[in-house]
């Protein structure tokens, strides 16, 4: 098993989450109808116990808000699912040998109004897509991300706030993908990635592939996944963030599908050594330092 020390796994970053949270919280508090919200975000971490081990890293235990739009619990659920990663990777050792591609779909931006309609109409043509022979001859399976972000426009001389939904997918493809006359390139994809989202403009579409072999290629897939799964440090303009989390709400925004999620779905769920939920015994070995978040100081500081 590899022991991931996954970036910003310190409490100067987490520092900076909170921070961040913060933010967020406030932006929630300025509106009557998300009071609660804002109120559970700013609880979020307020006191750590943090244990160091030599072999594991650092890791922090308190209590989580667990809010889809707090950046602290956007960053433990991104390394909840590299651990669930992990563990399939080390229970399904041949995935490590299979080929690996990191797709991007995009289309083209939105007003904020219009995006939970637009993410719905993705993820249809996301299904179209996958209905496809071109995707059923290469795409074994994978899992997809959603990621919504914003970005200023000029037209006319005024500037508005543009919203960018899009797509992160990391396929497990057929080895033939690449070589010969199957090889498939990004016009290739960006035409079918058309056809599926019935558009009639050529959307931008990125495909890189991971690869590498055994501990390299295990480094790139986690590396994909936790990018895709990255918490917002920056925080958004109150009135974009708060239309797009009322357009966001409910909407899954990680999925497997193909027989990644048949081997998701018989993956042993016991804790291995490496995992962020297998720290009981440095739990028992270990005596935390205790941290608590200071106002004033915009920091964490021990008791």
């Amino acid at each position: 098993m590899n022991n991931d020390h996954h970036e910003g796994t310190t409490l100067e970053y987490l520092s900076q989450l909170k921070l961040s949270a913060q933010e967020v919280a406030g932006h929630f508090l300025a509106d009557s109808n998300t009071l609660r919200d804002g109120m559970r975000i700013l609880e979020c971490a307020n006191r750590l116990r943090t244990y160091s081990d030599e072999a594991y890293g650092t890791f922090f235990d308190t209590w989580y808000c667990k809010h889809r739009s707090c950046p602290i619990c956007q960053w433990r659920k991104s390394l909840r699912y590299c651990s669930k990663l992990h563990r399939t990777l080390d229970q399904n050792p041949s995935l490590l040998q299979d080929k690996w591609i990191y797709l991007t779909l995009t289309v083209r931006n939105c007003d904020v109004s219009n995006l939970r309609a637009t993410v719905e109409h993705m993820n249809q043509a996301f299904r179209r897509l996958m209905n496809r022979d071109f995707w059923k001859r290469h795409v074994q399976g994978g899992i997809r991300f959603v990621e919504v972000t914003e970005s200023f426009l000029v037209d006319g001389g005024l500037n508005y706030m543009s919203t960018h939904p899009h797509f992160h997918c990391l396929l497990r493809v057929s080895p033939s993908m690449h070589a010969g006359v199957n090889y498939v390139s990004e016009l290739q994809w960006a035409e079918e990635w058309q056809q599926a989202l019935q558009a009639h403009y050529l959307p931008i579409v990125n495909s890189r592939r991971l690869a590498g072999e055994d501990q390299d290629l295990r480094n790139k897939i986690i590396s994909a996944t936790r990018y895709s799964m990255k918490p917002k440090v920056n925080t958004s303009a109150r009135s974009w963030f708060l239309a797009a989390a009322r357009q966001m709400r409910g909407l899954r925004l990680v999925e497997s599908f193909g027989d990644m999620r048949a081997i998701f779905t018989g993956l042993d769920t016991e804790a291995s050594p490496g995992s962020i939920e297998g720290h009981d015994e440095i739990r028992q070995d270990h005596n935390p330092l205790v941290h608590f978040w200071d106002d004033s100081s915009g920091s964490y500081r021990s008791e």
